[in-house]
């Protein structure tokens, strides 16, 4: 999330807050219903969703892997925007200009609805791909915060959805139904400002609390180094190496931050190759992403063989569909690129750190 995107949310938030508040309690909705933040609050809500989804649009445009949880994202945040907006912006005017908009709250329940299913289709392909990441390493430790980011948000929006409801859709069922639910949505609305505001410090003092904090470089890298046991002597012949996974990549940064120098070098020439001879057999992968998949992974053969100094920025500029890999957040040629990068800086380690000669006269 940008600096641009967090602002939007903070802003959003707050309103956000007042709005459920009200909806807590019939007096406090009567007397804002006839304020002048009613007229302004809601449509600068909708406004707000709006930059939102813009802005999500803007990164899915310029990230280097526009994969699956980009594109939902995308549509999720334009469909809410869209349907929230007609709602909001309809409640405005039927007030102003004195007509009734009985569909409103409906679409504002749609847009609930909308983002209850995409958070429940990310917190399952974030549940699969910490199944699929090896226990105790980061990228584990990463998609388990991320499904537990989910539920948050699921929470969050399943109790607006009974403020909605039982406050906007069927307000003589359960009226104390709808004030719970609706003082819930501030609470929790509360605690993610909380969080999103909070120093990273003590994040991960709260991170360490419930064992869900990312673990450090040594200790990743011994937990790769103990999968990469069932996984040594890759050669082209082999079969698919069994850490190919559906959702996520090996991190093979992890996998040689422990390994010396010539051994990370053959580790890393024998992915590569064999990587390179899997797209040579499939001769349906001959799409424009697979060539730039082919000629990146060639040029980093030869960053190994003649250690250069290679950027990624300039990588994507030249490959701009390398990277790309819809079901992972990082593919697997990027797992290899940064893994390249890795080496590259153990290199230079070994050369600063070798014995020098010094002649004495």
């Amino acid at each position: 999330m940008t600096y641009f995107q967090k602002a939007i949310a903070y802003i959003r938030e707050t309103q956000e807050m007042a709005l459920f508040a009200t909806m807590a309690d019939a007096r406090l909705s009567t007397a804002f219903r006839t304020s002048p933040l009613f007229y302004i609050m809601l449509p600068f809500i909708g406004f707000l969703l709006t930059l939102n989804a813009i802005a999500n649009g803007y990164q899915l445009a310029k990230a280097n892997n526009k994969n699956f949880d980009q594109w939902i994202f995308f549509i999720t945040s334009m469909t809410c925007a869209a349907l929230a907006s007609i709602s909001l912006y309809g409640a405005a005017l039927s007030e102003i200009l004195s007509f009734t908009f009985a569909a409103g709250p409906w679409f504002f329940f749609s847009s609930l609805i909308v983002g209850l299913a995409s958070q429940l289709v990310m917190l399952g392909v974030n549940l699969y791909r910490a199944s699929e990441s090896p226990k105790g390493s980061i990228q584990h430790a990463h998609y388990i915060q991320n499904a537990l980011n989910n539920s948050f948000v699921l929470s969050l929006l399943t109790t607006v959805l009974g403020a909605v409801i039982f406050v906007m859709l069927f307000p003589t069922v359960a009226p104390a139904a709808g004030s719970a639910f609706a003082i819930t949505a501030v609470v929790l609305t509360a605690l993610d400002i909380l969080w999103q505001v909070m120093p990273q410090n003590k994040k991960q003092k709260i991170k360490e609390w419930f064992y869900i904090n990312e673990p450090d470089l040594e200790q990743d890298a011994t937990v790769y180094q103990k999968q990469n046991e069932m996984h040594a002597n890759i050669t082209n012949d082999e079969k698919e190496p069994q850490h190919h996974r559906m959702f996520t990549r090996c991190d093979y940064s992890a996998v040689v931050r422990k390994m010396e120098v010539d051994e990370a070098k053959n580790y890393l020439s024998a992915l590569i190759r064999y990587k390179l001879d899997t797209f040579g057999k499939n001769v349906s992968l001959q799409d424009e992403k697979s060539k730039d998949k082919v000629v990146l992974l060639k040029k980093l053969l030869n960053v190994i063989d003649s250690p250069t100094e290679i950027s990624k920025k300039n990588m994507i500029a030249m490959h701009p569909l390398a990277f790309q890999s819809f079901w992972a957040e990082k593919g697997e040629v990027e797992q290899l690129f940064d893994a390249v990068i890795v080496l590259q800086n153990k290199y230079q380690n070994e050369i600063r750190t070798s014995p020098v000669m010094i002649s004495c006269s």
